[in-house]
């Protein structure tokens, strides 16, 4: 499954910036999902909640903004992330 892979990474990705920034916690990812693509919404929901267990991003909000790509981009950008950082 190849959003498996994707989702992992922009974990792996807000994980890193959070511990960077010193946060204790990722609040939301916010995701762009390319048009036309494989990669759906409930698919990104469903994997953040189960591959985030036990990290910085688990009971993060996952949000979808518009696509900023045209047709052909990347399938899954992670295009933010906000963190609570004490």
């Amino acid at each position: 499954m190849h959003e498996v892979s994707l989702v992992s990474a922009a974990i792996a990705q807000a994980v890193a910036a959070a511990q960077r920034a010193g946060a204790s916690h990722v609040q939301r990812l916010t995701f762009s999902l390319a048009p036309n693509g494989h990669v759906t919404r409930d698919a990104v929901e469903t994997l953040v909640a189960a591959l985030a267990c036990g990290t910085l991003v688990e009971g993060a909000e996952v949000d979808f903004e518009p696509p900023a790509q045209k047709a052909g981009g990347p399938e899954l950008v992670l295009a933010s992330i906000d963190v609570e950082v004490p």
